[in-house]
């Protein structure tokens, strides 16, 4: 099962440290994503890309499709790498959904997917991050619920707090779908990681 690191660093900006807990965060990631989902064929790239990062943890990450995922990083940052291993899982769940059914081309199938992705993270960690934790309101879930099937949605504004709603509504209310599910199931963010969307809405 081939996952590869590269770590993006031809300006040297990433220090001794820095790489070294790259690599210590990656070796444990993928040993946890090959046991967990059976992992294979993914590119995880390392890159300084600051404004790509979640300020509360120096890090950000993103999957473009089934086989490749870019992990930000900030050099003049402090990062932990236990929060670099949530994230590599993160970005790892995605990878596998990508395969099968997909990421998404709804408002509701992407929630799903972030959702899991979210709870993958919490299985390990024991907690779930900022993102799936904040205070949302009835009049949000109300809005989202009319939007499930949208695939004109904008996704900065429901995810990101581009617009009017609250910044990571939709990590939230769709960690907290996935979470009900895989309590109703019986099963891990590992084991529903080909779930379709429908499902977690019934």
């Amino acid at each position: 099962m081939l996952i590869s690191k590269y770590v993006a660093n031809a300006s040297g900006q990433f220090g001794p440290e820095t790489l070294a807990k790259i690599d210590a965060g990656f070796e444990k990631a993928i040993r946890i994503a090959r046991e967990k989902l059976h992992a294979d064929q993914i590119d995880v790239i390392f890159v300084n890309a600051p404004w790509s990062i979640i300020p509360e943890y120096g890090i950000g990450g993103y999957s473009s499709g089934s086989y490749n995922i870019s992990i930000s990083l900030d050099p003049k940052r402090d990062f932990s790498v236990e929060d670099l291993i949530s994230s590599i899982l993160h970005e790892v769940h995605h990878c596998m959904r990508w395969r099968d059914p997909g990421y998404g081309e709804t408002l509701g199938e992407a929630m799903i997917s972030e959702g899991l992705a979210t709870l993958f993270e919490e299985e390990y960690s024991g907690k779930a991050p900022l993102y799936g934790q904040v205070k949302i309101k009835p009049s949000e879930i109300a809005l989202a619920e009319k939007s499930l099937a949208d695939k004109n949605y904008t996704h900065s504004d429901w995810f990101f707090g581009a617009g009017k709603i609250q910044r990571w509504f939709a990590y939230t209310y769709g960690y907290r779908l996935a979470k009900a599910y895989s309590e109703k199931s019986g099963k891990s963010a590992a084991g529903l990681v080909n779930t379709p969307a429908k499902l977690f809405f019934k």
